[in-house]
């Protein structure tokens, strides 16, 4: 049986940086997951914090300045746990791994990206890969959306007009395509096969001789985020020789190629430094006892199987992660190592009679989750700790909402940190 400096349960964000952090660190990891979490579901842009207060319509320019007015209101939030520097060191560690794979990202410490997106809304986000940051809206200018007939759920003349409603120091207009072969004429191809024709260099000369004639007089020209899986920066080079334009991506649903790529070179990374990944497993229960988190056990084809480490961590998500689980008769818990889960015990408290407007900072139940102190140890109702060498990351932290003031991705960045600096004294991130 393998011994392992660390065991990394959950394959998202959170996860994977936890993961590559202490195998920076030189750390023998492990890192499982049932899936590769939510990180397929995301834009793959790192929201910090961009809406303060919660029901503002106006993103925020910097969040770190509204920062501790945001905490002022907001006891519980892990926030309050990291500290600030943790959030800069965990940004500045995703920018550095992902450029080194080849996926540049963009984005500055002090300053949020206001993206796009495809209902002509703002995103705000601190860091984003290129291909999105390049449509920043605060860069203004004449932008030129396309559509394809083909790709189901993405249509720009909506994005343009709503975009141009808000007078934003933008102007947009609308194009909708054909797509070329071989995809043309297919229906409703989904954001990845579609990613994967723009792989091939024949299929992306094809469109931009059919885009080019409607480019005139637009200095950007934004897509639906289906611009490659495999060869993303080279496919963004190369559009933008062709065009002559600066070419960005907008956010489109799931399954969303953006956060594909950054789940792929995330897992290049903890690979090549000699990390150890399991997708598919099923982990069944964790043992602690005497006050340490002795191991967990998978459910395998033919038997249970046990694995043991110095430590353990938990980035299962949270209710929707299945990191939390909540029963008919109202209890709420965490399902490993049966972790105290912070919850409203009236089960009918879990949420407001109107789903969105009545409480700007999202339903009670998406606050569920596993208290921890600083070092993100999970704790008791006491405030004892439970474990000092289980650790507790990301989603499945008690006190925030990933949509309360758009702070889902700094809160998985520094949590990762925090971990890193208990584990391995890893002041990297």
């Amino acid at each position: 049986m393998n011994k392992y400096n660390t065991i990394i349960i959950g394959a998202g964000l959170s996860g994977l940086m936890t993961a590559t952090l202490l195998a920076q660190a030189k750390q023998k990891v492990l890192l499982m997951g049932h899936g590769a979490g939510a990180i397929l579901l995301t834009t793959g842009a790192i929201d910090v914090l961009g809406y303060h207060p919660a029901d503002s319509l106006t993103p925020l320019k910097n969040p770190f300045a509204a920062l501790d007015d945001f905490l002022a209101t907001r006891p519980a939030h892990p926030y309050r746990l990291t500290g600030a520097d943790a959030i800069r060191r965990g940004v500045d560690a995703l920018k550095r791994i992902a450029t080194a794979q080849g996926l540049p990202y963009i984005g500055e410490t002090e300053k949020n990206l206001w993206l796009p997106t495809a209902l002509g809304a703002v995103h705000p986000a601190m860091l984003a890969p290129k291909g999105l940051a390049q449509g920043d809206i605060q860069r203004g200018g004449r932008m030129l959306l396309v559509g394809f007939d083909e790709l189901r759920d993405f249509y720009p003349a909506l994005a343009a007009e709503n975009l141009n409603a808000q007078k934003l120091g933008v102007q947009a207009k609308a194009v909708m395509l054909r797509l070329p072969a071989p995809v043309d004429g297919k229906k409703n191809i989904t954001p990845i096969e579609l990613a994967r024709a723009f792989d091939d260099p024949d299929f992306r000369h094809r469109l931009v001789s059919v885009l080019k004639p409607h480019t005139k007089g637009f200095s950007r020209i934004g897509f639906p985020a289906v611009l490659g899986l495999h060869h993303h920066a080279q496919i963004l080079a190369d559009l933008e020789s062709e065009l002559g334009k600066t070419v960005f991506e907008i956010s489109a649903l799931p399954p969303s190629v953006p956060g594909r790529r950054l789940f792929e070179a995330l897992k290049a990374e903890f690979l090549a430094l000699g990390g150890e990944f399991l997708l598919g497993m099923h982990v069944v229960d964790g043992n602690i006892s005497d006050g340490v988190a002795q191991s967990i056990r998978t459910e395998s084809a033919s038997r249970i199987l046990t694995h043991r480490a110095d430590n353990f961590v938990l980035a299962t998500g949270g209710i929707f992660g299945g990191g939390v689980h909540t029963e008919m008769n109202g209890s709420v818990r965490e399902p490993i190592f049966g972790l105290p889960v912070a919850a409203q015990p009236d089960r009918h408290r879990w949420f407001t009679p109107k789903f969105i407007g009545e409480n700007p900072a999202g339903q009670p139940v998406n606050h569920f989750g596993v208290r921890v102190n600083a070092r993100m140890n999970p704790l008791r109702d006491d405030g004892s700790v439970i474990a000092e060498n289980l650790f507790v990351v990301g989603a499945q932290l008690a006190g925030f909402s990933w949509t309360d003031g758009r702070t889902g991705g700094g809160v998985a960045l520094a949590s990762a940190v925090a971990v890193g600096k208990a584990v391995a004294k890893n002041d990297m991130g």
